[in-house]
């Protein structure tokens, strides 16, 4: 039975890897162009374009945010496989919709209904993490975290594409499509774990009130690093192509910073997998501490990159220290709590995590408009935040291995 289950975990990870990676290619196809769709909408003012388009990147993380420890705790108790079904299938039919809308206004009630169906990668790395062995944790969630950065590299180049060619609309139906290809991909391919893991007893489902979850030793605490952690990410997202547009004398702006946020991307991605087979023998809150540690200045430093060369030096850098700073705090939350009550607790590093997606854009380009050097020191000041609250808030945590 052991071999059979080796097998099967396997099969489950990659499965999630697969419909992880398809969905989130598709989501990039038109993520990024949401201010041209804007405008194409009928919005021309580029101050309201600027509101509206930050109001559309933060309406959906942020209801999906405030949801997702319930969506977690009902995963626990109806099945996390039929939620993770349940989300892709609104994904479907909302972003399809989403490119017949005819206002702004449409567009944005869209997505805040899209907040009622997200918590998607939390609920991911919750079967991810009970799907694997104890000692194969960190390289499953490492997986499934890959496939994530890895879309930020490939989607926005083909969703451009798409975009330039067939029409903005399309670039939504293309990526209905995707979703519905990685609906059909779960479906099928994805067996959901009802044995544990080799090794380790059996454990009994309690009802545990979700507010409970919160006490679990450190647990806070790592909500709070991967509330960071996003805001780190999605922070440097928006900072690099408003830098490379500040520099003098550079003619080709979008593609030069679309070269460095993929660049970037793939740094994230080599970091999310080495880190993930370093966890093994080392414990998870080390790496995340010298990553955070040394990530911090680096960070910093971009305020004073004069040229595209070495901000392209400065970000790769960075995505080699932080990109797997998500990757080890999911890694912690599930060394923290039991497989039995995993998904209830991933719904509330889902909050985390959604509130960072949504705060860092506003955050973020508030602090750029005032000053774009002071918005990078200030990414600097958090990951040193962050430092601090791995160094003084949850030091067990450090001689711990997942």
């Amino acid at each position: 039975m052991r071999p059979l289950f080796a097998e099967s975990w396997q099969r489950n990870v990659w499965a999630l890897t697969l419909t992880v990676f398809i969905s989130f290619v598709g989501f990039q196809f038109f993520s990024p162009f949401l201010p041209l769709y804007i405008r194409e909408l009928g919005v021309t003012d580029p101050s309201k374009i600027a509101l509206w388009s930050g109001l559309q990147a933060a309406v959906t993380p942020g209801v999906s945010g405030l949801l997702s420890p319930v969506f977690g705790r009902l995963a626990d108790r109806f099945g996390r496989k039929m939620m993770l079904i349940r989300s892709l299938i609104g994904f479907v039919i909302i972003v399809a919709a989403m490119g017949l809308v005819t206002s702004v206004l449409q567009l944005f009630l869209l997505r805040l209904l899209m907040g009622f169906f997200a918590g998607f990668t939390p609920m991911v790395m919750a079967l991810a993490t009970v799907s694997a062995p104890r000692d194969k944790v960190p390289a499953a969630i490492g997986m499934v975290q890959s496939a994530q950065l890895l879309s930020v590299a490939i989607g926005p180049a083909i969703g451009g594409y798409v975009a330039s060619h067939f029409g903005m609309r399309y670039a939504f139906f293309a990526t209905a499509g995707l979703c519905a290809v990685a609906l059909l991909g779960l479906i099928i391919l994805f067996q959901e774990v009802a044995a544990p893991a080799p090794g380790t007893p059996r454990a009994t489902t309690s009802r545990l009130p979700l507010r409970r979850i919160l006490l679990y030793p450190h647990f806070p605490a790592v909500v709070a690093l991967l509330f960071m952690a996003q805001f780190l990410d999605r922070g440097l997202s928006l900072l690099v192509p408003l830098q490379v547009a500040h520099m003098p004398g550079l003619e080709k702006v979008a593609a030069t910073a679309g070269t460095i946020v993929s660049i970037g991307a793939i740094a994230a991605t080599a970091s999310a997998n080495i880190a993930a087979r370093l966890a093994r023998e080392i414990p998870a809150a080390r790496l995340l501490l010298l990553g955070l540690l040394i990530g911090g200045p680096l960070c910093a430093a971009m305020a004073l990159s004069q040229g595209w060369v070495s901000l392209l030096v400065l970000r790769t850098l960075a995505g080699l220290c932080l990109g797997a700073a998500i990757t080890l705090t999911y890694s912690l939350g599930a060394a923290i709590v039991p497989a039995e009550h995993r998904a209830a607790a991933f719904g509330w590093l889902g909050l985390g995590l959604q509130v960072g997606t949504a705060a860092s854009p506003l955050v973020c380009g508030a602090i750029a408009a005032a000053s774009l050097p002071g918005a990078f020191v200030f990414e600097g000041v958090l990951a040193w935040v962050a430092v601090a609250v791995l160094a003084f808030g949850a030091r067990s945590l450090r001689a711990r291995a997942v």
